[in-house]
């Protein structure tokens, strides 16, 4: 039935259900031209994928993966978390049409049937869920080494932006938790102490563009980085 549809109408249409989608899920109006182009490109690989290979797990990680990866550069140049348009993208990919006839099959006790259906259907699942797992992964990876070298080469505002990257921002204030912030460093195995005096300084100095909202303080806005 794919072949009968030409791609440049499976990649209109596959536009129009993602932005369906992201409309359900009450994504901005603002977003809604780059959520509906991912979903759109996604699901054309996916077709193309149909066409050239008979492994469903190769076209669907394929397809999720490259959503994926749109969606974490958007997110990053927009200024929003990736998951508002990774959600709306893969939601085209996913196999209802497989899902719904293996359950129909059961139902008439056609097992054979269902089970290849159904077979199907939870590769093309496991596919998507590891595309998107992988470039997530790898994306939390990178922005981890942003953090570290950030926080090595003393630049405190650099510093606060990759530890609040994926948090939403709102005028010019972030928000940061200090157990939050403890727990990246840990995990950094950074040590803090050569830098504190340099950093606290500088946030002082920046105070006046960039905010720190420290929850937990009570007195002033002072960076507590001790990480014992």
């Amino acid at each position: 039935m794919l072949t009968q549809v030409p791609l440049w109408q499976h990649f209109i249409f596959a536009g129009l259900a993602t932005c369906g989608f992201a409309i359900f899920f009450n994504v901005q109006p603002k977003l809604l031209l780059w959520v509906s182009p991912i979903g759109a490109l996604g699901w054309v690989v996916y077709v193309l994928g149909v066409f050239n290979y008979e492994n469903p797990m190769i076209y669907s990680f394929t397809a999720a993966a490259l959503i994926s990866i749109c969606s974490e550069v958007l997110a990053r140049r927009l200024k929003q978390p990736a998951i508002i348009f990774v959600i709306p993208g893969i939601l085209p990919l996913v196999p209802g049409v497989g899902l719904y006839q293996t359950v129909y099959a059961i139902m008439f006790k056609k097992y054979s049937i269902a089970a290849t259906v159904g077979t199907k259907s939870v590769i093309v699942s496991i596919g998507i869920a590891l595309g998107i797992l992988i470039v997530a992964s790898l994306s939390r990876v990178f922005n981890f080494y942003q953090l570290k070298r950030a926080f090595s080469r003393k630049d405190s505002a650099r510093y606060v932006e990759w530890v609040n990257l994926g948090k939403n921002r709102t005028g010019n204030q972030f928000v940061l938790n200090r157990d939050e912030l403890n727990e990246h460093l840990n995990s950094l195995n950074i040590d803090t102490e050569s830098y504190k005096n340099s950093d606290l300084d500088k946030m002082e100095k920046s105070s006046s563009q960039d905010i720190i909202l420290d929850d937990d303080s009570d007195d002033d806005l002072d960076f507590d980085l001790d990480l014992d």
